[in-house]
């Protein structure tokens, strides 16, 4: 049996794709927009809404969300902008994904951009410099893709994207999960995989480290000075998690003085900001060994339009009563609590 009900929908890029999703409102879903900007407005509606479709859920909102609502639907894979002390434990809490394929394709670009020197190249011809073997003897070269290593940390959906991805073209993926606790060779999409213990082994074997894993007290500032140096001077590390994986003060330093090879960084510690916000305090922008970039791994139109649709079926799961796909967290009925 379906029931009508009413979904307010905050985040600005699977509006579109919502709105114009006619089989929500045949399958009992009423679709509202309300920009997460126009917090009063949200604060008045949410008490009438049975679902929010949103990526940030602040304390203002989660304290005030009545009775009726009863999924919280994340508009993307982290749920570290929820303030779940705040989240009534009745709230069903589900995620999405759809952005495997365009943060693998960010990864490989980034590889290959940092093992070729590409930003330094450029910069260097624009200035009327020829940095190149075919005319200079002492030029750098680079090595190509195959029989490269590359250690992703976070073997679930991104992380396997990014494997059979880095696999496609020569590279050779091993793995860690948190979930696991000894070394196995049967998952088909890694040479290796293990647990956190094995994060070390993991740094040392490869030569291209790859952080893909969510942001909690167990991974908050893993990579620092001594992972960077078991990466050593020819490693190259990205980052397409959080940018609290990381130590910046360690990277900087570790960039600075070429004991890692290169670094290419889609997440930092200070937020992604519509105004001119410096990424970090430390200035990597003054280094020709690291790639800058503004969370937009991720990004890519197929993610929102791949997004949208895992939400509507989420939407239209609710209204039948049907399970929901990718809880995070199962809210707690009402007469148990």
């Amino acid at each position: 049996m379906t029931n009508r009900i009413t979904a307010l929908v905050t985040d600005d890029n699977v509006w579109p794709w919502l709105r114009d999703d006619t089989t929500l409102s045949e399958h009992g879903v009423d679709v509202t927009h309300v920009p997460l900007s126009d917090t009063e407005r949200l604060k008045h509606r949410l008490p009438d809404a049975d679902a929010c479709v949103s990526v940030f859920f602040p304390a203002e909102l989660a304290a005030g969300t009545g009775d009726r609502l009863r999924l919280l639907q994340v508009a993307a894979a982290g749920t570290d902008h929820i303030a779940w002390p705040e989240l009534p434990v009745t709230v069903t809490v589900a995620n999405s994904y759809g952005h495997g394929r365009s943060v693998a394709e960010h990864v490989l670009m980034s590889v290959l951009a940092a093992r070729r020197q590409l930003l330094w190249r450029d910069a260097q011809l624009r200035q009327g410099h020829w940095r190149t073997r075919l005319v200079d003897p002492h030029g750098p070269t680079f090595r190509t893709l195959p029989g490269t290593t590359v250690g992703v940390v976070g073997t679930g959906h991104i992380g396997r994207c990014i494997a059979q991805l880095c696999a496609a073209v020569g590279m050779r993926p091993v793995g860690i999960r948190r979930t696991q606790s000894a070394r196995s060779t049967a998952d088909p999409d890694f040479a290796w995989t293990d647990g956190p213990q094995a994060l070390h082994e993991l740094a040392c074997e490869s030569d291209v480290l790859v952080l893909a894993c969510p942001l909690d007290a167990s991974t908050r500032d893993m990579i620092g000075g001594a992972e960077l140096d078991m990466l050593g001077p020819e490693g190259i590390l990205v980052n397409v998690g959080r940018g609290g994986l990381i130590q910046e003060q360690p990277l900087y330093e570790a960039l600075r003085t070429e004991r890692l090879g290169a670094a290419a960084i889609d997440v930092w510690r200070t937020p992604a900001s519509p105004s001119r916000t410096p990424a970090s305090a430390l200035p990597f922008h003054e280094l020709s060994n690291v790639i800058m970039t503004p969370h937009c791994s991720a990004t890519a139109e197929d993610t929102y339009r791949d997004r949208a649709q895992e939400i509507a079926d989420n939407l239209r799961r609710l209204a039948a009563g049907r399970p929901l796909h990718h809880v995070v967290r199962a809210g707690e009925a009402k007469n148990d609590r």
